[in-house]
């Protein structure tokens, strides 16, 4: 077999062997055939090389090598076990995907990997965490490295500070930039001269079909060092694991996502004809999925105090109840001239969520109270919890506004109502000590915050999503926990609320249970 390179495409030859021609097809590298040449070609791209190299070893003499510039590299002393493993590992693992468990300190190992690589790095990361994890990491573990927040830069208006973080972005070895922002410079980016790719919280990539998933997978394929991190890599289904391990070795599941879900799962029928993996290939996905990652738990590698769950029932008034039965038998409730409509069964399910919480939002989003039940309810858990600090996760506005109001003072609030900015600063307030209480929406502080000041958590309504409890509850719960953690459900007697918490129990998909629930009535 031989190799050639010519004007950035790869062309491959060999002498006619139907072995050698099957293993070539069904690689799923995407290799075109030249009849006329007798030549499979495809264009010269790190990740194809890589891919290549994998399936024919012997071509290494003739493919150019990926540089390996951590030979000196000495870890860091402040390290722990498995960080200091996954380090050793990217020494000579180019592109990995670290699925550790949250609360394990995945950023300190990548950033371990970008001391040792000494190449130009972009980490794209959820915006919350750039300035609360990553650049404080950094300053603090590795203040010798300079970088910058490609967020900040993209919305600065001013001139003259545009120009200083022009400065500071062409002498940056690393920048760091949320999911929307690589979207919208993708292009300029992509002439900056990165080496690396780090994606953390690499499941928002779980989709093949979003733009930014094809955006981020054609810049991978580019670069020589891609490092995926997550805790979560596919909460809903195998399948979401395809676009992420793709950026990793693009010919390791098939040429495409539906080649690759047509061999490795069905439709079923009696499961509404969800994706299911095939028995029978399995366990062959599973070692293709560990010849690419490793998994670290967190039970594993820390030794953290214990945690108790605890269920507190709330009982509606019979105004929020009757309320609460009108909308799940009519799909309407009327509060004088103003009408409340579920059109369909999802906006049905979101609105027995409200009631459940007392409320609702009509038409306009304008939210129409109707008691305050699981509020007071509230107040009195807080009154027994006592001095001690409070995170309060809601799912809608209206709640963390109630709450806000409720308790006045020694309050910050993280959700979507309020800037990025603020978001910075009132987290720093809860994590000095500053306030008391903190009430937040899961997608705003639910990921890569390290809370462990707190050793309480408070839910007043839950997320449909496991993959974004999960992330809540190990915002106190990871390294640096000292303290026993306490998790309180406030649970509408009679509502939705408790068919929830079941379906994140059972690790299930809690959409699914709650339709059932809508349709069943239990």
């Amino acid at each position: 077999m031989k190799a050639r390179i010519e004007e950035g495409v790869v062309f491959l030859s060999f002498p006619f062997d139907s072995s050698l021609v099957e293993i070539v097809g069904k690689a799923g590298l995407g290799m075109k055939w030249k009849a006329a040449r007798k030549e499979w070609t495809h264009p010269l791209t790190c990740n194809f090389k890589h891919s290549l190299l994998n399936l024919f070893p012997e071509l290494k003499k003739e493919l150019p090598a990926t540089p390996n510039p951590g030979y000196d590299w000495e870890p860091s002393a402040y390290l722990m076990a498995h960080q200091e493993a996954a380090a050793r590992k990217a020494t000579h693992r180019h592109r990995y995907g670290i699925f550790h468990d949250t609360g394990v300190g995945k950023t300190l190992t990548a950033i371990e990997i970008i001391k040792q690589k000494k190449v130009k790095a972009l980490v794209v990361c959820p915006l919350s965490i750039i300035e609360t994890a990553w650049m404080e990491d950094i300053k603090k573990f590795a203040p010798e490295i300079k970088a910058i927040n490609l967020w900040e830069y993209k919305q600065t208006k001013s001139k003259r500070k545009k120009e200083l973080l022009r400065k500071q972005l062409d002498s940056s070895i690393v920048c760091i930039a949320n999911f929307e922002t690589f979207r919208g410079m993708e292009k300029e980016i992509k002439n900056m001269g990165f080496e690396m790719l780090i994606i953390d919280e690499s499941s928002f990539c779980k989709d093949p079909k979003t733009a930014t998933t094809k955006k981020l997978t054609v810049f991978a394929d580019r670069v020589p060092y891609v490092y995926l991190l997550s805790g979560t890599p596919a909460p809903n289904s195998p399948l979401e694991y395809f676009p992420q391990i793709r950026m990793l070795d693009q010919g390791l599941l098939g040429a495409n996502y539906y080649s690759f879900r047509k061999k490795y799962a069905y439709r079923d029928m009696f499961e509404t004809f969800k994706w299911v993996i095939r028995s029978d290939k399995f366990e062959e996905l599973l070692d293709k999925l560990a010849s690419v990652s490793e998994v670290v738990k967190k039970e594993d590698t820390l030794d953290l105090p214990g945690r108790t769950y605890n269920e507190r029932e709330v009982v509606l008034t019979s105004e929020e109840m009757t309320a609460y039965q009108q909308m799940k038998d009519d799909l309407l409730i009327e509060f004088g001239e103003t009408k409340v409509i579920a059109v369909s069964a999802a906006v049905k399910l979101g609105k027995l969520r409200q009631g459940g919480s007392g409320f609702y939002y009509d038409k306009e989003k304008v939210p129409i109270t109707v008691g305050t039940s699981k509020l007071k309810e509230l107040l009195r858990l807080l009154e027994e919890i006592g001095d001690h600090q409070v995170i309060i996760w809601t799912q809608f506005q209206h709640e963390a506004r109630q709450v806000e109001a409720a308790l006045s003072s020694n309050i910050v609030k993280v959700d979507g109502t309020v800037s990025q900015k603020q978001k910075i600063e009132n987290i720093n307030l809860f994590k000095s000590g500053k306030a008391q209480y903190i009430v937040a929406h899961p997608a705003s502080l639910g990921i890569g915050q390290n809370l462990t000041n707190c050793s309480y958590a408070a839910y007043y309504s839950l997320s449909h999503s496991y993959e974004k409890q999960g992330q809540s509850e190990d915002r106190i719960y990871r390294k640096g926990q000292v303290n026993h953690c306490s998790y309180y459900f406030l649970l509408a007697k009679g509502t939705v609320d408790r068919s929830i918490l079941k379906a994140l129990h059972k690790k299930q998909n809690a959409a699914e249970t709650i339709l059932n629930y809508i349709k069943e009535g239990v």
